[in-house]
């Protein structure tokens, strides 16, 4: 265990010196974030399985081409049994923890509190030393623990979160019992909170059928899409002919007035709207099945190609999607010139997705299906050689044994 050790050093001073730069009331690194995932363009956060099934948080660097348990405990193994104090592992109480960032020399991360007999559990904020240590809640937000994180972004020194809740706990008034509960409509929600006074914002409370979303903030303008349904789910095994009609929107709301437009039967592409600028805005018009671009100032939807959701992936300079299922090219869109290029697919060892490619800086990060095993991997390519359909230098990276 001691070579754990060597390499968390390896990896601690990696990510201090990318990260001693930053300022909580400033901008943060570049990153993309999906639940307990997040990607930088040096490299990534991750969490592998230990011989107990048990989460144990993970750095992997690319300067050094190592992964690293993130603890620095000497002859730590990484388990509850025997070594109760890693700081790699989640709290007891800890469902789940989602969101992961380093600011500065901290790390920070949302947790999904269980409930016990006397609480309703809580989705909680956390500061903590890079190893796990000394951690601080920096804000709680009660009763949401069976929350579904959709997207976490750190922007502007705050933390912006969506999640929805289609069940929860409660308190019986006669019995003081905290009790389980299956909601008629799913509670949505849009927060956001200060990481320097643990403020709390809700800038979204909505309730409907199967509601849910996500979106960004850009100079105090909030970008959302929200999905429901009208009907009340029948509690039967839905087929595409007998599910009830979904209705979608894109929403831009002014954060200093409240006023809010909504465009229907549009997603702005991206849930996670990595890479955001209001002139960069790529939508799907499910109505039509078509990708457009939306143009601000005349609030119209500029046509790009058919598409129906087959994959999509983009960093704000280019975009690779594929329009349909039977498609024998992926297709490329250049921002700038907005030029379409087709593009022959990666035919290699792994199973690779748009959708499940993360681009940061000149880092195209890849979530990969072996062929041999069906388990999934950790790769990354070149930016430029990804969105050129140049996939001959695709490089798993090295994870954590335990």
């Amino acid at each position: 265990m001691k070579k754990i050790s060597v390499l968390f050093i390896a990896a601690l001073s990696l990510l201090l010196c990318s990260c001693s730069r930053n300022e909580i009331e400033g901008e943060f690194d570049e990153c993309v974030i999906s639940q307990n995932t997040t990607w930088y363009e040096d490299g990534m956060f991750y969490e592998t399985a230990n011989s107990e099934g048990e989460p144990v948080l993970c750095y992997y660097s690319k300067t050094n081409d190592r992964s690293a348990v993130m603890c620095g405990m000497p002859e730590c193994t990484h388990a509850y049994k025997t070594s109760p104090g890693c700081g790699a592992l989640k709290e007891r109480d800890t469902f789940t923890r989602e969101g992961y960032n380093r600011v500065g020399d901290k790390l920070y991360f949302l947790a999904l509190q269980s409930p016990t007999e006397n609480s309703t559990g809580s989705l909680d904020f956390i500061e903590c030393d890079i190893d796990g240590k000394n951690q601080r809640l920096v804000a709680s937000i009660e009763n949401t623990s069976l929350a579904f994180i959709n997207t976490v972004k750190y922007i502007d020194g705050h933390v912006l979160f969506s999640y929805y809740q289609n069940c929860g706990f409660v308190e019986d008034e006669n019995t003081g019992k905290i009790e389980f509960v299956n909601y008629e409509k799913y509670k949505f929600y849009i927060k956001r909170i200060d990481i320097s006074t643990g403020n709390v914002e809700t800038l979204v409370s909505r309730e409907e059928y199967n509601g849910r979303g996500g979106g960004t903030v850009y100079q105090n303008t909030l970008y959302y899409n929200y999905s429901y349904n009208i009907e009340p789910p029948t509690g039967e095994l839905l087929t595409f002919e007998t599910a009830p009609k979904s209705y979608s929107g894109f929403y831009i709301r002014d954060l200093s007035t409240g006023e809010e437009k909504g465009y229907k039967d549009i997603s702005a592409m991206g849930e996670s709207y990595e890479y955001f600028s209001p002139d960069g805005i790529i939508c799907y018009d499910s109505e039509n099945d078509k990708l457009c671009r939306f143009v601000p100032e005349t609030e119209t939807f500029n046509n790009i190609a058919h598409y129906n959701m087959n994959g999509y992936t983009a960093d704000g300079k280019n975009a690779l999607f594929i329009q349909s299922s039977d498609s024998e090219y992926w297709t490329g869109y250049d921002f700038e010139t907005c030029e379409l290029t087709q593009l022959q697919p990666y035919a290699g060892d792994f199973d690779i997705h748009p959708n499940l490619t993360h681009t940061v800086g000149n880092t195209v990060w890849l979530e990969v299906v072996s062929a041999d095993d069906s388990s999934l991997r950790h790769a990354y390519i070149d930016r430029n050689d990804f969105f050129a359909g140049k996939f001959e230098n695709i490089k798993l990276i090295k994870e954590v044994e335990l």
